[in-house]
């Protein structure tokens, strides 16, 4: 039997964890971030921070592993930010 409720978090998980790769690979492709906010990636990064240490304190893989990947992403445009920016 399927979990229903395991599926749309892995869904979630996979949705959330995505988040910012597509502009991160634009960036990088473009060279261009002048248009980005620094405040998005900031916020992003406590964001993804925030929520990994929750998902550590929950013992939730679901929640901890997705917002270390959203973290990354969010890191990489921080990154890409500073070079091209």
């Amino acid at each position: 039997m399927v979990d229903i409720a395991a599926v749309f978090g892995l869904l979630g998980s996979i949705t959330a964890a995505s988040l910012f790769f597509p502009q991160v690979w634009a960036s990088y492709k473009t060279k261009q971030t002048h248009d980005l906010s620094w405040f998005l990636i900031i916020v992003g990064m406590l964001n993804g921070f925030f929520w990994v240490v929750y998902g550590l304190f929950r013992a939730d893989p679901f929640i901890y592993i997705t917002n270390i990947v959203l973290f990354i992403g969010a890191f990489l445009l921080m990154l890409l930010k500073r070079i091209y920016g």
